[in-house]
């Protein structure tokens, strides 16, 4: 579970959503010849499956006894966090291996970055980087060719949980990654390049506002997830002369 402040107060948003927004970026992304690549659908799929593995952890989130919220996905403890990763991951081995190629990859790299000096974690790096191998070979695909794929799955991942995230993405100053600036202005995302298929996309993303005072369970908390409201997000170009 994602939770974001915003000036109107607390929601939650489910990782699936986030993982539902990202999918969508790519089915429009047109940019380095991204519809005529091969393997695109299964990007797509990978992408729209990523974070798969917390969608029974978010359907019923532990309450974080500080906050009185359900605890944010960034604080969910290692072991319980690699075991969601491991069902992430597990999913689509039979069924597309190149697929959980991908989402192996995603769940070594992203917590790589935040977990490499962790003593708890080098068991759960050992296992993905032998399953990626496995999967790799399998496929008979080289890392770099996995890299490539895999960087579009990443490009809409860090866009759509930065959106997801923070209210104030976006807001204060462009943010840059992969070569693209992105600014927030009210509901609209402005970005240069444009690397969208069409102007004015517009996408409603599932939040879940959350009681100002918490809960005291999760039961409390998962009636609370039958009751989204659609966030409005419209995708558009931002101009040169915008500072």
């Amino acid at each position: 579970m994602i939770i974001q402040q915003n000036p109107s107060g607390t929601v939650a948003i489910r990782q699936q959503d986030h993982a539902e927004l990202a999918a969508f970026l790519l089915e429009h992304w047109s940019d380095h010849n991204f519809p005529m690549n091969p393997r695109r659908d299964d990007i797509i799929l990978a992408t729209r499956e990523h974070d798969s593995g917390w969608q029974e952890f978010d359907a019923a989130p532990p309450i974080d006894p500080e906050t009185h919220l359900p605890v944010d996905f960034l604080a969910v403890d290692g072991e319980a966090a690699q075991e969601i990763w491991r069902g992430s991951s597990s999913k689509y081995l039979e069924i597309n291996p190149f697929a959980a190629l991908l989402i192996t990859h995603h769940a070594y790299a992203i917590n790589e970055a935040s977990h490499r000096r962790d003593a708890s974690w080098k068991p759960f790096f050992t296992e993905m980087a032998q399953l990626r191998a496995e999967l790799r070979t399998l496929l008979s695909m080289t890392q770099n060719e996995v890299e490539s794929s895999y960087s579009f799955l990443r490009m809409a991942d860090w866009f759509s949980l930065a959106v997801c995230m923070s209210h104030e993405f976006g807001m204060e100053k462009p943010d840059r990654y992969g070569g693209y600036l992105s600014r927030r202005e009210s509901d609209s995302y402005l970005f240069r390049p444009f690397p969208f298929d069409d102007r004015e996309l517009r996408y409603e993303l599932p939040v879940y506002p959350m009681r100002e005072k918490g809960y005291k369970s999760t039961t409390e908390v998962r009636a609370e997830l039958k009751k989204p409201v659609k966030q409005q997000i419209v995708l558009n170009q931002l101009e040169r002369f915008a500072k």
